[in-house]
């Protein structure tokens, strides 16, 4: 699902914070400089890096993406800066990394503080020299690709510590933009929910849900720690359970109505939320295939996915298909015999 973060070329918005964001946007997509966005987790970092490509002279090249954390770092040299033929075992042929494939466009690095150390001096050649070897070659290839990189961390610290290069930073910190977390703009909630709520719709094929006004006070009261990501999934998961045309406060996750300082301790573990939501779901699920009588057609209809989704669905959440066929028939049975 795309995020409301952006539309087009335009953030989404209307608090003070965003509007003076947008703007900055407009300012830095100009230049071709380097950019540093510093912000917490979830709060569209990546996002708001296509969107300085999308308002950039490079908007008509690509945008490519890498997070520097989700690769093991012997696999990100070969991701960012590819391979020839006949480099490693296995490669048959050569291989194009993200900085080619980025040429004449934009290249985000999302968690550039995980870089090891040897990729840190990879990367600040690159920016310095404008070239790049892939692994295993011995040409320098010229790239033309405008950096954005972003970080939770607190860069200046890790130099300090001796744990990220200072001549690195300098090279990366040209332009620096501050992502402000949800709870510092809470009047934008209303807006990315019910954004949220259009793309649901349009994914679904159906008319999105509308937000009850005991809903718009619950989530205008939670103070999003997990920022955009976390509303996100709360809105997914509160549609899934709601009825009627309307998105009730009763469905959303119970994390997500914690009031702002509200003490209570309401962490799960990974794990017990899956399970949490995964319960909430069957029973919804085995719900619908009781009102329809086990018509698994009527039933994906209802849900909004296809009927091969439906199928998936029963193997996922472990509903048995016999037992369901066999429900089904004694209650068409029962209804005969009524």
């Amino acid at each position: 699902m795309r995020s409301p973060w952006h539309h087009e070329e335009r953030l989404i918005g209307n608090s003070p914070s965003m509007q003076e964001l947008s703007a900055r946007v407009s300012r830095v997509a100009e230049s071709n400089l380097p950019v540093l966005l510093h912000g917490e987790t979830g709060t569209g970092k990546e996002l708001l890096a296509r969107a300085i490509h999308l308002r950039s002279p490079r908007r008509h090249a690509p945008f490519v993406s890498e997070n520097c954390a989700a690769l093991a770092q012997s696999m990100l040299s070969d991701e960012l800066f590819g391979h020839g033929a006949g480099s490693f075992t296995g490669a048959t042929g050569a291989r194009k990394g993200l900085f080619e494939r980025a040429h004449g466009g934009t290249l985000f690095l999302d968690e550039v503080g995980d870089m090891s150390p040897e990729m840190q001096a990879k990367l600040l050649r690159v920016l310095q020299d404008g070239e790049l070897r892939r692994v295993g070659e011995d040409r320098s290839r010229r790239v033309d690709v405008r950096v954005v990189v972003a970080t939770h961390k607190d860069l200046h610290e890790l130099v300090s510590q001796g744990k990220f290069r200072d001549d690195l930073l300098f090279r990366l910190a040209v332009l620096e933009i501050d992502v402000p977390p949800l709870r510092e703009r809470i009047e934008d909630v209303p807006l990315l929910a019910n954004r949220f709520l259009l793309e649901l719709g349009k994914e679904r094929n159906a008319q999105p849900l509308v937000l009850s006004d005991e809903a718009v006070e619950a989530l205008l009261q939670h103070s999003w720690p997990g920022n955009v990501r976390e509303l996100q999934n709360a809105i997914r998961v509160a549609a899934l359970f709601s009825s009627g045309g309307v998105l009730d406060s009763r469905t959303l996750p119970r994390r997500a109505t914690v009031p702002r300082g509200d003490t209570a301790d309401t962490t799960l573990s990974y794990d017990q939320l899956r399970e949490r939501l995964s319960s909430r779901e069957r029973s919804y699920v085995q719900q619908i295939l009781a009102e329809t009588a086990g018509n698994k057609a009527e039933a994906a209809r209802r849900l909004g996915i296809t009927r091969y989704a439906l199928y998936r669905t029963l193997r996922r959440l472990d509903i048995d298909l016999d037992e369901a066929d066999a429900g089904a028939r004694r209650l068409r049975s029962a209804a005969t015999v009524g």
